[in-house]
């Protein structure tokens, strides 16, 4: 009982440490909204003193929590939360916005890693090149949400705002401040290709000379990609690469990478991302849950192979099967714009 009670204290914390500015301590938050001494107030982190029931009602009415979601801790039953996209104000920045703010809290945790499966998408590596960013925002808004604002739209060939660029780029960075580990499979970026293909079949570019612009950023991304795997290290497009704080440890996997997940680990905890309903995602902070994933996760790298700084005969295969798709995808498009 005891350990179970502690599990669920460090949970609401760790879902507290997630909403607190960078330079806040949880122990200094503990002392001013519990009216505690320091003292006090570590001996709750530390779980020598269980939070009283009034404790535990004012944390989760101050930050927004629910004890529903913490309570029951069982193996077999997990509490996730989400956002609702009809609560959302979806638009590129805005989307950008979430995902910026979401890495800074990462980026805040001591000890952080991630460890991320990719089955197509790289998310944080796009924004490396902020336009395949804004095409599947809108094939996403458009094609698979049925967006009403977008019915009747196409995608077209426009700058990216400042302030949209800027909050991209931000996250960029934080992204690449986070050392993660990396699991790749053989569809990785592919279904991107598929959804320009579908643009480009359907008459959906503006100007259909646009999805070629789109397939020539998609090469400078896997160039880019290539070039951080050699150096183990993740970095910013167009910059020189920094050896400190950006492990990037990549695998390969060649038999099938089912989707994305993103376990988070810090010093004091864990929590696990699952991409949902396309935009969306669901977490967790259930120590079962996040024990699981990391059991199936590093089973899964085990049976991959690291093409990081190391392998590069491995490495070469993998990147190069990616630059023969583009290739010959290009070689589509332009005899059919030449038709």
């Amino acid at each position: 009982m005891e350990e179970i009670e502690h599990d669920i204290q460090q949970r609401i914390f760790n879902s507290i440490k997630l909403q607190l500015p960078k330079g806040d301590k949880l122990s200094q938050v503990l002392q001013d909204e519990l009216h505690i001494s320091q003292d006090a107030s570590y001996r709750r982190l530390r779980g020598d003193v269980p939070l009283t029931i009034y404790e535990t009602k004012k944390l989760c009415e101050t930050f927004g929590l629910s004890f529903d979601d913490y309570g029951t801790l069982q193996k077999g039953k997990v509490q996730f939360s989400f956002n609702p996209l009809a609560t959302i104000d979806m638009n590129y920045k805005s989307y950008l916005t979430g995902l910026r703010d979401g890495l800074k809290q990462i980026r805040e945790l001591d000890g952080a890693h991630l460890i991320m499966t990719i089955n197509d998408t790289p998310l944080f590596q796009v924004f490396n090149l902020p336009h395949i960013t804004r095409f599947k925002f809108f094939f996403w808004a458009k094609t698979y949400l049925q967006m009403p604002e977008y019915k009747d739209e196409k995608f077209k060939r426009e700058k990216i705002d400042k302030e949209s660029l800027s909050i991209g780029i931000e996250a960029l960075n934080l992204y690449n401040a986070i050392p993660s580990t990396e699991i790749y499979g053989l569809e990785t970026l592919r279904g991107t290709l598929r959804q320009v293909e579908y643009y480009f079949d359907s008459h959906l570019f503006e100007d259909p000379t646009y999805a070629l612009e789109i397939i020539d950023n998609l090469q400078q991304l896997i160039d880019h990609m290539k070039v951080q795997a050699e150096n183990g290290a993740k970095f910013t497009r167009g910059n020189e690469p920094i050896t400190s704080g950006n492990e990037f440890n990549m695998y390969m996997n060649e038999t099938y990478v089912a989707d994305n997940t993103y376990l988070i680990k810090w010093n004091t905890g864990s929590a696990v991302y699952i991409s949902h309903n396309v935009m969306n995602y669901l977490v967790t902070f259930d120590p079962y849950y996040a024990q699981e994933t990391e059991r199936i996760v590093m089973m899964l790298r085990d049976n991959s192979s690291l093409i990081s700084k190391i392998n590069a005969k491995e490495r070469n295969k993998f990147f190069g099967n990616l630059e023969r798709t583009i290739l010959n995808f290009r070689r589509k498009v332009e005899a059919e714009l030449d038709f």
